[in-house]
């Protein structure tokens, strides 16, 4: 078991926050109706909601760009899992061959504490618009004084079937 999770008076409440964050990334794999809304654990919580959104927006618009600037939203070590391999190299989205322009659909946030959870519909088209893909990604977010930075992408690409 970790040691910050033993003998610490902080203990309690950073296992919930692990345990919640478990059970919202599990829930993102789930597919249910779309609810936009978030829900907090406070009240101020929802004042980050719009920060979270543009980090994760901006991640993805300029990841589909291929822009190396969007590094500056991520924590250090941050990690990519597209279609379930590990990624290091761009394009890090899954459905994201190259680049070309992205957009974002849907977006779930929810926010507990200092870490966020957000699951998004994003799409990338390049030169041929025929050639339009689809992707969902679910992504961890911790706020640091720098901002909310993510630490975690887990994206997959939304098979076409009309192929």
């Amino acid at each position: 078991m970790p040691r910050w999770i033993v003998g610490s008076r902080a203990a309690p409440r950073r296992a919930a926050a692990v345990l919640a964050l478990g059970a919202l990334a599990l829930a993102g794999c789930a597919s249910g109706p779309a609810v936009v809304r978030t829900q907090s654990l406070s009240a101020t919580v929802s004042d980050d909601v719009p920060a979270i959104r543009a980090a994760v927006t901006a991640f993805v618009l300029g990841e589909a760009r291929g822009e190396q600037d969007v590094d500056t939203l991520l924590a250090s070590g941050a990690d990519f899992i597209v279609t379930g391999t590990a990624a290091a190299n761009r394009p890090r989205l899954a459905g994201v061959p190259g680049a070309g322009m992205g957009s974002v659909g849907e977006l779930r946030i929810q926010v507990v504490g200092d870490f966020a959870w957000a699951v998004a519909n994003y799409g990338w088209v390049g030169e041929n618009p025929a050639g339009a893909e689809v992707g969902r990604a679910t992504f961890i977010l911790q706020r640091l004084p720098a901002g909310w930075r993510i630490h975690h992408v887990h994206s997959s690409h939304v098979e076409r079937w009309d192929r």
